[in-house]
């Protein structure tokens, strides 16, 4: 395999961290950003925020200095979001967009001019398979997904007589600590009862998710593959299957299975 310089936003927890490490013992040159760092990593680190787009544009800078090249860009840092359509703050909104959206369009737009240039290059979005649906208490969480599911189709497109691969890794629920980091509005009383029975099934599914582990070959697959999809869905039985159920069956149908799932009163 050849060696790569590998650049993975979210890297402090979860996903980020643990394909950041994967990626260095296999002997690639990996630089991890994120705000903060836990733990001393085997992969070298540059706080970055995402959100800040001259930080962006700073940090991208240093690891062009550092390493010459980046071949492989995975945009990873993302939070999820809890809260009715009719509760959530623009406070609240802003942030989940901030992260969600501007910092993966602030690391394209850093990246895909030196990918241009040295004729090579691989994007992975970091998505989830809820940008394909309007679920309960999560309908922000999900638009932010789906609009980077639109904004990397047009990016393809963009770039189609390019040499860089762009694509969308959709995951299921994968056992990270996302709770940790999870905004979460106030809830309005008519919203109580379902949302706390729907918080419990999602924290759930959380810790019954694929372990960050898995991901790896996958990733490393999509990482050296020409011709790229526009997305991957990633997960495990029904939340994979989704996607072609809700096609198959209709949005009513579909709408009807959800809030049954989701203990909706």
């Amino acid at each position: 395999m050849n060696k790569k310089v590998i650049v993975i936003t979210g890297s402090s927890s979860g996903i980020g961290e643990t394909l950041a490490n994967h990626f260095v013992d296999k002997g690639h040159t990996v630089y991890g950003l994120s705000r903060s760092r836990k733990e001393k990593g085997r992969f070298q680190h540059i706080a970055t925020d995402v959100t800040n787009k001259e930080n962006v544009l700073q940090s991208v800078q240093q690891i062009i200095n550092e390493a010459g090249r980046i071949d492989v860009l995975i945009n990873n840092a993302g939070v999820g979001m809890l809260g009715a359509i009719e509760d959530v703050t623009k406070e609240d909104f802003d942030k989940l967009i901030n992260v969600n959206i501007y910092g993966v369009i602030y690391m394209m737009q850093a990246v895909l001019p030196l990918m241009r240039g040295q004729k090579s290059g691989h994007i992975l979005n970091v998505s989830s398979i809820a940008s394909n649906h309007g679920l309960p208490f999560r309908g922000y969480y999900s638009a932010s997904k789906s609009a980077i599911d639109r904004i990397t189709e047009s990016v393809r497109l963009e770039n189609q007589n390019t040499e860089i691969e762009i694509t969308t890794v959709n995951f299921g629920d994968i056992k990270t600590p996302i709770a940790e980091s999870r905004i979460q509005s106030t809830v309005s009383p008519f919203y109580k009862k379902s949302y706390e029975k729907l918080v419990q099934i999602i924290d759930e599914e959380v810790d019954q998710g694929l372990a960050p582990e898995k991901l790896i070959p996958i990733i490393e697959r999509l990482m050296n593959k020409k011709n790229l999809k526009p997305h991957y869905n990633i997960g495990k039985g029904i939340q994979k299957f989704s996607v072609t159920l809700k096609r198959v069956i209709g949005q009513r149908m579909f709408e009807r299975m959800l809030a049954r799932y989701s203990k909706l009163e």
